[in-house]
């Protein structure tokens, strides 16, 4: 589902999401899938909250362990509730190369938030697609366990709907720490967000006149 390009990490593929794992920070750099209607309309299943290590990882990827009395959340990339339509792909969400250190008020608050708008403009804009990821091109807050996971400054999401008729895209980059602001105030377009990151996001899914379009513009 063209994966953004230019990152530093290893692709790995579940079935219905693709990520970049670095094994630098211990932690996807980016996933990436597509956001659909017709699976959110399916009829939900229990959150699994089976967090292992991803024994797929070459290196292996960080453990539970690592956050254990570390202050920090185990953050979804991939939200548990995107996949919600299957136990099996729920599942895939807990494996700890989908998992990033997050502010508790953080991953509660303000990314939840977006976590639930996203889903709420999948149902009613039919198709979306999404990339997310911690920043982990500028200096960690910290480390975290035996596994020295990074703990990033900041998340973004990137969403991009190329359907008929109204082509459209916006992306967010939300600092790790807790915030009472309103979403529309960590609202930028896809070109900043790719200067920020580095990656290009989109290669080859849109005519280079459309993706200039979609992505240097956004509108709240």
């Amino acid at each position: 589902y063209y994966l953004p390009t230019n990152g530093q990490g290893d692709i790995y593929h579940q079935t219905y999401y693709s990520f970049s794992y670095s094994e630098k920070h211990e932690q996807a750099e980016w996933v990436a899938y597509v956001l659909e209607r017709e699976t959110l309309n399916r009829p939900r299943v229990k959150r699994t909250d089976n967090f292992r290590a991803d024994l797929e990882i070459a290196g292996r990827s960080s453990d539970p362990n690592d956050y254990r009395g570390s202050g920090y959340d185990r953050g979804h990339l991939v939200p548990a509730a995107d996949m919600g339509f299957s136990v099996e792909e729920m599942s895939t969400t807990f494996l700890m190369s989908n998992i990033s250190p997050q502010v508790r008020n953080f991953n509660g608050g303000i990314w939840r938030e977006l976590e639930e708008l996203t889903r709420g403009w999948g149902k009613y804009f039919k198709r979306l697609y999404v990339v997310s990821g911690p920043i982990l091109n500028e200096q960690p807050i910290g480390y975290i366990g035996r596994n020295n996971v990074s703990i990033p400054k900041a998340y973004f999401k990137v969403l991009l709907d190329v359907d008929d008729p109204e082509k459209k895209g916006i992306a967010f980059l939300i600092p790790n720490a807790v915030s009472n602001e309103p979403l529309e105030n960590f609202m930028l377009s896809i070109d900043d967000l790719e200067v920020i990151t580095g990656f290009n996001f989109y290669a080859g899914l849109l005519e280079e006149s459309l993706e200039e379009e979609l992505e240097s513009t956004y509108d709240p």
